[in-house]
């Protein structure tokens, strides 16, 4: 897995020390209402999750922590569906579809850092991970995510998928999107 730069953002590893501040942005409310961590969220989900993500993928998802002025700053992740994980590192472009899925930490906010993160994902899933298109779900209200999918060149469906996500229990209708290569926005459009 690569590191990956743009502008202020650092996709890397997660690291022991991104503990104390996963916790901050995980018990943030617009984090815990968007997304499906647990509430109570406590550091040994930090360190269990850390744990599971450094060095290797987690059933064929690779997992970045986004990291702003070296302070963690949020988390992004892409699926790759079994077409492209087989392929290899010799895949061509096509052959494959990425799911993403990410959440930015509330001191990060509002200044394009989720952008940047999901452009350099989506292109690294185009060039490295043999894939045709990007997709992304949020549930159904989450604008501010919907808004960072657009800006990077997201193709959102009029209709929600209903009952598509478990989210603590319960089955939530989710907006989804998709992005091709050529849906891609230029990379200096976004940055600040």
């Amino acid at each position: 897995m690569p590191d990956l730069s743009a502008g202020p953002v650092l996709l890397r590893r997660h690291r022991l020390d991104d503990v104390d501040d996963i916790v901050l942005a995980c018990r943030d409310e617009q984090t815990w209402t968007w997304t499906t961590v647990p509430k109570p969220y406590e550091p040994e989900h930090a360190e269990a999750y850390i744990n599971r993500t450094v060095g290797t993928p987690i059933d064929g998802e690779t997992r970045w922590a986004i990291e702003v002025d070296g302070r963690f700053s949020g988390n992004i992740g892409v699926m790759l569906d079994g077409e492209a994980r087989r392929a290899g590192e010799a895949a061509p472009v096509g052959l494959g579809r990425a799911d993403v899925g990410y959440f930015v930490a509330p001191w990060a906010r509002g200044r394009g850092v989720g952008s940047l993160a999901l452009w350099l994902v989506s292109d690294w899933s185009f060039r490295e991970g043999g894939c045709e298109v990007v997709t992304w779900n949020a549930l159904v209200g989450n604008v501010p995510s919907r808004r960072m999918v657009e800006k990077v060149g997201f193709h959102v469906h009029a209709d929600p998928s209903r009952r598509m996500v478990v989210q603590r229990g319960e089955r939530v209708d989710v907006w989804t999107a998709d992005l091709l290569p050529e849906d891609l926005v230029p990379l200096d459009t976004l940055l600040p």
